[in-house]
């Protein structure tokens, strides 16, 4: 018969926050094994509970002869926690059974009084991305720190995307005597000076619904050229972004396809690069206006700030300064996988673009859209053509 193994969630870390049936099996199982900092939190319940490294505690679990056996981990088993890791190495020769706990987010949200049934999460905990997106299209974010990410460092980065006024909530220590809540703007956090052990709630009253389509009235854009519409829509779904995609928009312009794609990529970064001063400032605005604050405007030539960026997953390129070919051949060198897609008003830019694509070998499609919109005229409507657009994408062959 398996011995018997219970991953314990031991909650935020004070003793009094433990379930009961925690407690009940940290006192009844035969061995207790758990890491440094909860061992000691909960010496109290047990004075012979065993302090190992995760690199330990499954040799140790399994060579042990005990019939029962409790794992204390903390926060909760099943929010971010080491349990996931720690099952399927046990399950081979041990019966194991998992005990919730309280984890540090519904622990905080009950502290500042906020409902977390549709909070977003992110962790940061040893992981290292941008938290800009999931700012801005949700209401409530809660975010796991580290020590590298701590909670003001994050507020530093919210200030520089032009983010100072948003209003943030730091937990810092959580249920121990020298537990700090820190209420303010992420301008006053950014002053402050935040321990590892932090979690951070971000409340955006101004937030941007990812699943509501833009249209070309929402934008500011002056006497600029702007992808209208109906290529723009086409153009973004033809690149497939998943959520959490870094995307190059090139030739951005007043950012309409970079701010429809950032909806898309809503967990990720959208680079847009412009090189004109007046459409840049626009750029700027519309990311402002638009609550897009994962799109990062970059001015400069697009040949020459690419270099200078993350690898991308997916590329637009309307307008690339004469230097389509260049552009297309060094974002594949640097990601072989990458989905492209090329708007072209001239047949010169469609042949330059299909050239390419088929000089690296990737699978080409072509549409080419003629748009047409009403217009009063008096007590009629007259249809008025924009300039037909082709939307040239390009990938690998799947092999």
């Amino acid at each position: 018969m398996k011995k018997e193994v219970y991953i314990i969630g031991a909650g935020p870390g004070k003793t009094s926050e433990l379930t009961k049936e925690a407690i009940r099996l940290i006192k009844d199982c035969k061995e207790v094994y758990s890491f440094e900092r909860i061992a000691s939190l909960n010496s109290d319940l047990r004075v012979d509970i065993r302090v190992c490294t995760y690199g330990e505690i499954i040799n140790r679990v399994n060579q042990s002869t005990a019939k029962s056996i409790a794992l204390l981990v903390s926060g909760d088993i099943g929010f971010f926690s080491i349990a996931k890791t720690l099952i399927p190495k046990l399950e081979e020769n041990c019966s194991v059974k998992t005990v919730c706990g309280i984890s540090s987010m519904q622990y905080f949200c009950s502290k500042i009084g906020v409902s977390y049934e549709n909070i977003n999460v992110v962790s940061l905990h040893g992981r290292s991305k941008s938290i800009l997106g999931n700012v801005s299209y949700n209401n409530h974010v809660f975010v796991l720190t580290d020590g590298v990410n701590r909670a003001d460092k994050i507020c530093i980065q919210l200030c520089e995307n032009m983010l100072f006024d948003i209003k943030v909530y730091v937990g810092e220590n959580l249920s121990m005597e020298n537990e700090r809540i820190f209420e303010g703007t992420a301008y006053e956090g950014s002053k402050q000076r935040f321990d590892q052990l932090s979690v951070l709630i971000i409340e955006n009253q101004s937030y941007a619904d990812k699943n509501i389509p833009l249209f070309d009235e929402d934008f500011t854009r002056d006497d600029a050229p702007m992808t209208k519409e109906e290529v723009r829509w086409s153009s973004v779904n033809n690149l497939k972004i998943k959520s959490g995609d870094i995307v190059f928009d090139i030739g951005a312009g007043t950012g309409s396809v970079a701010i429809e794609m950032a909806r898309k990529a809503y967990e990720g970064i959208v680079y847009a690069i412009e090189k004109n001063n007046d459409t840049f400032h626009l750029l700027k605005e519309n990311i402002v206006k638009l609550r897009a604050f994962n799109v990062i405007p970059i001015s400069g030539e697009a040949s020459e700030e690419i270099k200078k960026l993350p690898i991308p997953d997916k590329a637009f390129i309307g307008g690339s300064g004469g230097n389509l070919k260049e552009i297309i051949k060094y974002l594949y060198t640097i990601n072989p996988n990458i989905r492209m897609v090329v708007n072209a008003i001239t047949l010169e830019t469609l042949v330059t673009a299909t050239e390419v694509f088929n000089d690296m070998k990737f699978k080409t499609k072509t549409v080419c859209i003629n748009c047409a919109k009403n217009r009063p005229v008096g007590n009629y409507n007259m249809m008025i053509a924009n300039n037909p657009v082709y939307i040239i994408t390009g990938e690998k062959y799947e092999e």
